[in-house]
Formats: C-alpha cells, sequence, structure tokens
C-alpha cells in the first residue's frame, strides 16, 4: 500500500520525472530505488533492482498517477507537468510513443526523441541559488528531451552531452531505465553516474561511478551562442508553449526534422553560411556516419547540440524559404540517388519516415514533396513499370481533363527548352502521360493507357529528366508542368475521355461525308482513293481534332475491320489524308479541311452537351 512519504518537494518549473526523483531522493537521503519503490514507479520484484520504464516520462497511468500523487501530495496538474505529456500536441514523436505505448506495446526509439536525458545544460543544474536549489541542485528539464532544444534560452549557451570528468555521453548511463543505477545512495542529482570501469555491466557503490559534476563551469563552453542560432531556439521555444497552435506546432516539427534528415543525408550542400555559426562539429559528426560499417540511422538528430544547431538552423533556412521546392530541390533523394554517390539506403530510410509522417507535414511540405521526392508517394505493392505513385493533392483538374497530346501551342510556350535531342510530338504526348499522373497516380504505363496510349511506358520520360539533369536543373521539367497546369485548369475543363469512349467505334456518316464533299468546289483527281476510303481517312482526322488525340491511336471503324479492302488501306490513308490537311497545300485538302474542322467542332460540342444534358438528369433524378 502506497503511503506519504516523510517529505517531499515542490517541483521546478519544467523539471523531469526522473530530475525530480533524484532530487527527492537526494533530500531524503535514501537511492532513487527506494523513492521510485515507494511511489509506486517501479516494476516492484522482490529482492532485486525496482525496474522503472523510460515511458513512465511520457506519461503516468492512471493507478501510477494515483499512487505517486499520494506519496508526493502533489495535485495531477503537478505530477503531469513532470511528463511529456503536455507536449505531446505539439510535438509527434510525443504522440507516436504515446500511441504505441497506449496498445501495449514496447515503447519505439524515434529519430526525434531522446529515450532519456541526453543532454544538459550546467547553468541550470547549478540552481538559482535558492536554499532548495543549493542544497539539491536545479532541474533536469523535459525539453531536454527534444533533439530540436540545443541551447539553454535562459543561460544562452549550447547544452552539452558530455560528463566533463569522464568525456562519456551522459545518455549511455543506463539505457531503458528512468534513472541510470538507481540503488546507489549519496549521488547529488548532478552527478556523473557512468561506471569508471568501461566493462563493468553493473556498478554498486558510488566509488565505482565517475561521480563527476555536470553543474560545474565547463572549461570548454564553445564560445556564446550566436545570434541566429539564438533567434531560431527561441522559435522552436515558442512553437513548444501553448501560445502557438497545437496544429501549427506539430506541422513545423514533422517539416523540420524531415527536411533535417534530408540535410543531414547529403550535408554539406546544405550547410549553413550564417556569420559566427561554427559547422565544424556537423562536419564531424556526419562525416562518421558515411562510414558503411556504422548502422545509424541517417535521419537521427546528433546528441552534439552543437552539430545539431548547424543542421536545424540549415533546414530551418530551406522551409522558411519562398520557394520550397526550389530550396529542397539540391536535396532530393531523387536526384541524389542518380548523380551524387550517396548510399541509396541512407535515401530509403528516409523515405520509410516520410511514408510514416506525410500527413503530420504541412500542406506545403507535402505539395514541395509531390515533385522533388515522388519515390516517397509510391503505392505499396505496386511492381508496374515507372513507379505506383498516389495521387497528387490539391489538383484542381482530373485525368479525364487531360488531352492525349498536348496542344502544340503549350508545349512550344513551356517546353522548348527540352527540344535539345527530343522531338515535340515526344514530349507533348510524355507531358499528357506526366499530367495524367499527377491526377490518377499509378504508373507511367496507367496514365498512357488511361489516355489509350499503345505505347510501352518504360523510358517514356528518360529523355526529359536526363536533360534536366545534365543542365543541373532536376526540377526543370516539373517546373514546365506546373506552367502547362495553370494554363489547363485556366481554360474551360473538357471530359476528352469522354469524347474518346463516344468515338471509339465510331465514323463519319456517308450523308454527312457527301455533303462536305457536295461543297468542294475542285472535284478529286482521277488517281483519288474510293469515297469510302476517304471517308474513313477523314474519320481519324476529325477524331483527333475532338479528343486532341493523334492519328497513328485514332481507333479503326468497325466497318473497315470487316471489310478485307478497308482493312488494308485504312491505316496508310489515315496518316496519308491527314498529313495533306494538316500540311494545308494541296488545293484539293485546302478545301476540305475547314469543313471537317467545322464538323469536328460541332461534333465535340454535340458530345459534350451530351455529357453535361445526363449528368443535369441524373442529378435532377436525384
Amino acid at each position: 500500500m502506497i503511503t506519504p512519504l516523510p517529505r517531499s518537494l515542490d517541483p521546478l518549473p519544467g523539471e523531469l520525472l526522473a530530475g525530480y526523483v533524484m532530487r527527492l531522493a537526494h533530500r531524503l537521503d535514501v537511492a532513487p530505488d527506494t523513492v521510485l519503490r515507494r511511489t509506486g514507479l517501479a516494476d516492484y520484484m522482490a529482492n532485486t533492482q525496482a525496474i522503472t520504464r523510460t515511458a513512465l516520462s511520457l506519461e503516468l497511468p492512471a493507478q501510477q498517477m494515483r499512487d505517486f500523487q499520494t506519496a508526493t501530495r502533489l495535485t495531477a496538474a503537478e505530477a503531469t507537468a513532470l511528463t511529456l505529456l503536455p507536449l505531446a500536441p505539439r510535438y509527434p514523436p510525443i504522440v507516436h510513443s504515446l500511441d504505441v505505448i497506449r496498445a501495449g506495446k514496447r515503447i519505439p526509439s524515434l529519430d526525434w526523441l531522446f529515450p532519456a536525458a541526453a543532454r544538459y545544460c550546467p547553468d541550470c543544474l547549478a540552481g538559482d541559488g535558492t536554499p532548495a536549489q543549493t542544497d539539491h541542485g536545479g532541474p533536469w528539464k523535459i525539453e531536454w528531451r527534444l533533439p530540436v532544444v540545443f541551447a539553454c534560452s535562459h543561460h544562452q549557451r549550447f547544452l552539452e552531452h558530455l560528463c566533463p570528468a569522464c568525456r562519456r555521453s551522459i545518455a549511455d548511463h543506463g539505457v531503458g531505465q528512468l534513472i541510470p543505477r538507481p540503488t546507489i545512495t549519496g549521488l547529488h542529482p548532478a552527478q556523473c553516474r557512468a561506471p569508471l570501469d568501461h566493462g563493468a555491466r553493473r556498478s554498486q557503490r558510488a566509488a565505482q561511478l565517475c561521480g563527476g559534476r555536470l553543474d560545474q563551469p565547463q572549461l570548454a563552453p564553445g564560445g556564446p551562442l550566436p545570434k541566429q542560432l539564438a533567434d531560431l531556439q527561441a522559435k522552436i521555444v515558442s512553437m513548444l508553449s501553448p501560445t502557438t497552435p497545437a496544429a501549427t506546432a506539430g506541422q513545423y516539427f514533422t517539416d523540420l526534422h524531415m527536411t533535417s534528415g534530408l540535410v543531414m543525408i547529403t550535408w554539406p550542400k546544405a550547410r549553413p553560411t550564417a556569420s559566427g555559426v561554427d559547422t565544424h562539429r556537423a562536419d564531424q559528426v556526419l562525416a562518421e556516419r558515411k562510414d558503411p560499417s556504422l548502422s545509424m540511422h541517417v535521419s537521427t538528430p546528433p546528441q552534439d547540440a552543437r552539430a545539431c544547431a548547424s543542421i536545424l538552423l540549415a533546414a530551418d533556412t530551406i522551409l522558411s524559404a519562398d520557394d520550397l521546392r526550389a530550396a529542397l530541390a539540391p536535396l532530393a533523394p531523387v536526384e541524389n540517388r542518380t548523380r551524387s554517390g550517396i548510399d541509396p539506403k541512407r535515401h530509403r530510410s528516409w523515405d520509410a519516415a516520410f511514408q510514416r509522417n506525410q500527413y503530420d507535414c504541412s500542406e506545403r511540405f507535402q505539395n514541395a514533396a509531390e515533385y522533388l521526392v515522388s519515390t516517397h508517394r509510391k503505392r505499396r505493392g505496386t511492381r508496374s513499370t515507372g513507379g505506383g505513385r498516389l495521387p497528387q493533392r490539391g489538383l484542381d483538374y482530373g485525368p479525364q481533363h487531360v488531352p492525349a497530346f498536348l496542344p502544340l501551342k503549350w508545349a512550344e510556350r513551356h517546353l522548348g527548352a527540352f527540344t535539345a535531342g527530343i522531338s515535340m510530338p515526344v514530349l507533348r504526348r510524355t507531358s499528357a502521360v506526366f499530367l495524367v499522373r499527377r491526377a490518377l497516380g499509378g504508373s507511367v504505363v496507367d496514365a498512357a493507357e488511361f489516355l489509350g496510349l499503345r505505347i510501352a511506358g518504360q523510358g517514356l520520360g528518360t529523355p526529359i529528366t536526363r536533360w534536366a539533369r545534365s543542365q543541373g536543373t532536376p526540377d526543370a521539367y516539373d517546373r514546365a508542368l506546373d506552367a502547362i497546369t495553370a494554363e489547363l485548369t485556366s481554360a474551360p475543363m473538357i471530359d476528352y475521355r469522354h469524347r474518346r469512349e463516344c468515338l471509339r467505334d465510331w465514323a463519319m456518316p456517308p450523308d454527312a461525308w457527301h455533303k462536305i464533299a457536295d461543297q468542294l468546289a475542285r472535284q478529286p483527281s482521277p488517281r483519288y482513293i474510293s469515297e469510302d476510303r476517304a471517308r474513313l481517312a477523314a474519320t481519324a482526322y476529325v477524331w483527333t481534332q475532338v479528343t486532341l488525340g493523334e492519328t497513328q491511336f485514332a481507333p479503326q471503324p468497325s466497318e473497315s475491320r470487316n471489310n478485307a479492302e478497308l482493312d488494308t488501306a485504312w491505316s496508310q490513308d489515315r496518316f496519308s489524308i491527314g498529313h495533306w490537311i494538316r500540311q494545308n497545300k494541296v488545293p484539293l485538302y485546302q478545301q476540305m479541311k475547314p469543313l471537317l474542322d467545322v464538323f469536328a467542332e460541332q461534333l465535340a460540342h454535340g458530345i459534350d452537351m451530351e455529357r453535361s444534358n445526363g449528368q443535369l438528369a441524373r442529378s435532377l433524378a436525384n
């Protein structure tokens, strides 16, 4: 049964649960293990050391909350404030950990949440001069568990992560335990708990530990905090405060984490150049990660606060750019996989993190990632050529609104830079496919099939992307597609797919053809093909005008398939007559072209009206 302790302590502002327990144990002159057992925080096993999971620093379950309050005489608000729970709405890695723990699973290892205390400010641990802090030390702060907090805003100095005596990381003192070596009595809360013998697995006495004081002035504090880093830390702290909407903060931190991952993978491409910011530590830490023998997750933030600060500054600078896509372009995995020599595993690791966290990102970051790191959008389980992508968000058009052959005026306006070594027809066809894939998702082959293009999708965009990369502008083609999208969405929305479906088996009626032929002032020469062949060839031309497609993809009318003579001649006739009509130089076809164009315009209008009236009828029926 839990009973009140003989004495308690008031928590310090921002104090972490582990630090509070150590200060309370120091006041009671007992081992932290005793306090953990007496307050209900330990998983009690008789005659053994208490096991206290670090998960309790995230949230105290109901029963342990009641026991802890009873023993310490704290209110529920005071006890909750010792955990990371109040920061959860603003810092997504805490939420992700809580979800796993509440499901009864083991606490996950997250890239952007230290599992235990990993950094400290010596001045904070030294206390503020009040009797309680003079006797038992200052607070181990909750915010030091967050890698984004690299400096003490109050003392304007970097946080430390090494003991000044043994030069070992304080995060290595006890893995999985709320407090390292909790059974040892007599240690001050600010003393190092690392064992003197690096090979010893257990240390039972204080004399066997380093015992170095972490609350003493450091011999090499690393100089004052540069202004840009001080401003960044103030921005981050404000994001963690209740004054910032939780959604805004959550999106900012997810964007920051994902961008920092790209910064680390591609370092030193985005190394900050701000005055007074020393990136030497980041250079050292990230150079070590390039060693293929190391298995460290590439997106894990460095424990070294100075190195982490440089990375976060680079990421925040990118996120603050007016054009996020342009700022991210040099770091895009799709670019670096093919050109930089970076181990693909490093980007695949980042890809997996993006897939987990993409919906926590801001819409602005998601939209930028759609273009620059499209591999993250790959649909699981797809093996089709070109990769199965998810549809892009926020588009103002559907795949049915994209013509199968991009209008020439759009292509000339926006794709002229790509014509070196790439034919304009290929550009127009490829661009239509990529516009459809944006809206439809799936692969390049899926998009081509949607447009009725009977071509192999493999390598469809390779010449374009190869050219863009050779010019050092990997996102140039995507930007050209953006401009074309603006043209598409500013024009009337036409359902080209419906037009193709209506004309799938269509042929120009003989009476309509005769009406056009009767208007021709110049009669055909004796070498002119038969009326049926000319009509079916004109059918292909009209189809291209109505659907904005290409002659080679025009469907063969059923009546020609059922007639051996017409079947043999149709394929050649549609190309030759179509060429003469478009060339507009042969007198006969100079007269025929405007008549066919008017017919095509009327046919398209009739199809669209039928579609519109059908939708209206269905709407009224519902």
